[in-house]
């Protein structure tokens, strides 16, 4: 089993709901944070407030989507904590509308924040994590494993980061380095208004609960910890359609298609 502490931790998303959320969890354990994200204001508050109970935090300004600001943000997470132990790569941008209608633009945002992000930050870790024989955490998904309508595009880059996180546990196995998928339950963060979406339409009420940040940024530290190779936190819809498809289509387009496509689309 890995212990947290003293383990040098870099958290991209960290300016606000889980990724802030872990910084609390993974210091709290023993672990030395950077702080990773565009919001550095947001960014400095969280480092004083970690540093003001006691624990090491750093703020590293950083756009996941500018291959080069990564390479100089991780050089300054490993000259500020002196060195890198977990990566974990929780930056992330949704989508809300029909992949029929969806804009190049908004496309190309979603692959260069979920997919380029992570394949960028990874990179540039790698030789750092090989010296330490650490490890990578992608968070994900579990519309990975079952897409939702209107979410589809989402869904698409977290599968492609799913099938990404496989490979590279066994490309880097012999390095030293683990790789971690954990597929995070819809939880209640801000990522709902920064989420991006179709001209026109609105994002519909949420009526169901959704996993509190803490909750889940401790189950992610009990994954790091025990160092599992994927976690999905929800299964329902993904077990249910692997046993009835057909089923869950029904399910998703009466809940989902009919009562949406013709308010919005």
């Amino acid at each position: 089993m890995r212990s947290l502490k003293g383990q040098r931790v870099l958290i991209t998303g960290a300016s606000g709901g889980l990724g802030q959320a872990l910084a609390w969890v993974l210091a709290e354990q023993g672990a030395h944070v950077a702080l990773a994200a565009r919001r550095l204001e947001r960014l400095q508050e969280l480092q004083e407030a970690l540093q003001r109970s006691g624990y090491k935090a750093v703020a590293i300004s950083l756009d996941v989507t500018d291959a080069d600001a990564v390479t100089y943000g991780l050089h300054r997470t490993v000259e500020a904590l002196g060195g890198l132990d977990i990566l974990v790569n929780n930056a992330g941008l949704a989508y809300f509308g029909s992949v029929s209608t969806m804009a190049p633009q908004q496309m190309a945002r979603l692959v260069a924040t979920n997919i380029y992000g992570a394949l960028y930050t990874s990179q540039a870790a790698v030789p750092y994590l090989e010296t330490s024989r650490g490890m990578i955490v992608n968070i994900s998904s579990p519309l990975a494993k079952r897409a939702f309508p209107y979410v589809s595009f989402y869904a698409g880059t977290k599968s492609f980061l799913n099938a990404v996180s496989d490979g590279m546990r066994l490309e880097l196995k012999a390095r030293g380095i683990h790789v971690l998928t954990y597929m995070a339950p819809e939880t209640a963060t801000d990522l709902a208004q920064h989420t991006l979406h179709a001209p026109g339409v609105t994002l519909p009420p949420i009526r169901r609960r959704l996993a509190d940040p803490r909750h889940v940024a401790l189950q992610i530290s009990r994954a790091i910890r025990h160092e599992r190779r994927e976690v999905m936190a929800s299964r329902f819809f993904v077990a249910l359609g692997l046993m009835m498809p057909g089923l869950v289509d029904w399910l998703l387009y009466h809940a989902m298609v009919r009562r949406y496509r013709h308010e919005n689309f």
